[in-house]
């Protein structure tokens, strides 16, 4: 890359670019996303579905119906599925949406063949429910929506609630589908690759996709999927999905994710292309304890399939590596598609909305992987302290095939099994932490103030998520390391560690890197102390660098320039690939002053998508992969999705 007068524009441009060298067919791979592969992994999941245990008396039925789906699938006269549904149909408290969506495709795949006992009561339930209209968290509001519209369609003449007939309760919700797609082609989602919610978000999408009777539904329902598990696709490797990632609240829960797959966003990417280590077997599937906490049943239940091309850009038979930076906006930026005259009229406007909330800049190299993010000043936002930051992932059959960084800050004080998390708390992203990243490269800088200048603030109101933290912050920056880690080499300036054919350099900014126990089951952590340090990180494998001892060499060997860092918080890194980067940190403004090359990054300018195989801006997304693709174009209040044909 030539350096001389490189803008941004330049680097985005470069960003584009891949090896356009032939890929060799993965025989294995390219028949693990046919289409019957993927049905007898839906085949696989109703199976083991039907045997879950349930409370047969419990009013909440967000597993249950799940459960009851499954048992209906495998027998329409299951008696525990049809005892169950009047049971669980009424339920309207905490959480009811997560029933009522399921309710929605019960009906919609059963309704002819269920008693009229039932029909009867599930009519009387609907067009009574007081909150199809109403707000909550993205997924909410899709669940919602979606239901509504699916029950408003087949009880077109009834009268609901807010005294809508069927028809125009659907008309309401088809007009959220219109503006929520057009807001998500042209902003992402807000919980845009959640461990968790990125699942629960699709699944409602699925039903409108499968059993709306209005084509604009289907097509509206159809082109949010597409969006949706496109960005999955590209962000999915080796079993892992690449951070940053927000609503991770499976690093508070112990259900993070693992290449066995474990989070509910995994399950989604395990049953559409077969990512992570689980063979498509009941028997596989229920030696994990979360995928029947998951959504997965409601995808399993479906006929919906993913376009090919992201199931070809999924399992990489596409030209590696490649690279993406992308973004996706704050809460705020959905409200106006939220918004309705009759439950929602004025969506809570905590800040302005901004599409650029967080940015993401991710490298998938065959053996690994890199994710980094970069967030607006924002230390209200409730993802924040779930949100995800920072990784490296390998190839490795071990279940834990990562590493992240982290700052120890959101829940420091809480106490988990009876002690102080304290320097366990690897939750969150971190007010302090800036990152710049190219390729295999990464310097993450920390500036610790002696006070916090949010003490107080963003506290929480979910006890599950509530902050805890002291007024005088850690100045520690830890990286979790799994004991999987096959070698380790002591540098003298941080550590090397070797996994497979994947080599990873750690290499401190100021401080020294020291080992010790952590209470985090299956990794150790690297630290390094101080309120004013940071990191390098450099990713390669063996076909890049020949070994291990000449990575250590060659990272040895390269430049880091800390001599203004105590004075102006600037670190100038050159990577061993002759990458230059610089960052400078900004304190209360979270995104650092930060050059590629040369090339300052213009944050205004950051693309909602560009990549070799996802482009997504101004409202249009075209997918590819190398062979075919097909384009979503919402520019217009209106929708066209087509093929494209060979690229």
């Amino acid at each position: 890359m030539n350096q001389e007068n490189l803008t941004f524009s330049d680097l985005v441009k470069c960003v584009r670019e891949t090896d356009s060298s032939p890929v060799s067919p993965d025989s294995d791979a390219i028949e693990s996303i046919s289409d019957e592969a993927i049905e007898r992994r839906k085949v696989v999941v109703v199976e083991a579905s039907a045997n879950v245990p349930f409370n047969e008396r419990g009013p909440n039925p967000k597993q249950a119906f799940r459960v009851c789906i499954s048992r209906l699938m495998l027998d329409p006269e299951d008696p525990k599925a049809l005892a169950y549904i009047p049971v669980g149909l009424r339920f309207r408290r905490k959480g009811d949406t997560f029933g009522k969506s399921a309710l929605s495709r019960i009906w919609c795949q059963f309704h002819e063949i269920l008693p009229e006992s039932i029909c009867d009561q599930i009519f009387d339930e609907v067009t009574t429910y007081d909150g199809w209209l109403t707000g909550g968290t993205e997924n909410h509001i899709a669940m919602r929506r979606t239901a509504g519209y699916l029950f408003g369609e087949s009880f077109p003449d009834a009268t609901f609630h807010h005294g809508l007939s069927g028809r125009e309760l659907a008309d309401v919700c088809l007009e959220y589908f219109r503006a929520y797609g057009r807001s998500l082609i042209h902003t992402s989602m807000v919980e845009f690759l959640s461990p968790i919610y990125h699942a629960v978000n699709t699944a409602p999408w699925v039903n409108i996709a499968e059993f709306a009777e209005d084509e604009r539904a289907r097509l509206y329902a159809n082109s949010i999927l597409d969006t949706m598990l496109a960005d999955l696709a590209l962000n999915s490797h080796q079993g892992i999905i690449i951070p940053p990632a927000a609503r991770a609240k499976g690093l508070m829960t112990d259900s993070y994710q693992l290449s066995t797959v474990r989070s509910n966003t995994q399950w989604t990417a395990w049953l559409y292309w077969e990512a992570g280590h689980c063979d498509p077997t009941v028997e596989a599937v229920t030696v994990n304890d979360s995928w029947n906490q998951s959504p997965l049943v409601l995808h399993a239940a479906s006929t919906y399939l993913p376009n090919p091309v992201i199931r070809r850009i999924a399992i990489k038979q596409v030209p590696l590596p490649y690279r993406t930076l992308s973004a996706c906006g704050n809460r705020e930026v959905m409200g106006p598609a939220y918004a309705n005259a009759h439950g929602l009229l004025n969506p809570p406007e905590r800040v302005k909305p901004n599409p650029r909330s967080v940015m993401r800049s991710t490298y998938v190299h065959e053996q690994y992987a890199i994710g980094a993010g970069i967030r607006c000043t924002d230390i209200e936002e409730p993802t924040l302290r779930h949100a995800h930051s920072f990784a490296v992932i390998w190839r490795d059959t071990s279940p834990r095939n990562w590493l992240f960084c982290v700052h120890p800050y959101w829940y420091v004080n809480r106490e988990e099994d009876g002690a102080r998390l304290g320097l366990d708390d690897w939750s969150g992203t971190s007010p302090f932490l800036q990152t710049v990243h190219w390729e295999n490269a990464a310097v993450l800088l920390l500036d610790v103030p002696e006070r916090d200048p949010y003490a107080g603030q963003a506290v929480g109101s979910n006890e599950k998520w509530t902050s805890d933290r002291p007024e005088q912050p850690y100045g520690r920056f830890h990286t979790y390391v799994p004991e999987t880690v096959e070698e380790v080499v002591d540098t003298g300036m941080g550590a090397c560690l070797r996994v497979g054919q994947v080599y990873v350099s750690i290499r401190p900014v100021r401080g020294e890197a020291t080992w010790e126990a952590t209470g985090r089951v299956g990794y150790r952590r690297l630290v390094i102390e101080g309120n004013l340090v940071g990191a390098v990180v450099e990713v390669g494998s063996e076909e890049e660098y020949g070994g291990l001892a000449a990575f250590v060499e060659q990272v040895g060997a390269a430049s880091l320039d800390d001599s203004a860092l105590v004075s102006s918080r600037r670190v100038v890194y050159t990577s061993t690939r002759g990458h230059v980067l610089d960052i400078q940190h900004r304190g209360e403004e979270w995104r650092p002053a930060a050059k590629v090359n040369g090339a300052a990054i213009d944050y205004a300018k950051w693309p909602m998508c560009e990549s070799a195989y996802v482009r997504r801006e101004g409202g249009v997304m075209e997918v590819e992969d190398g062979e075919s693709a097909f384009r979503v174009d919402w520019r217009g209040e209106e929708v066209e999705r087509r093929e494209i044909g060979k690229c």
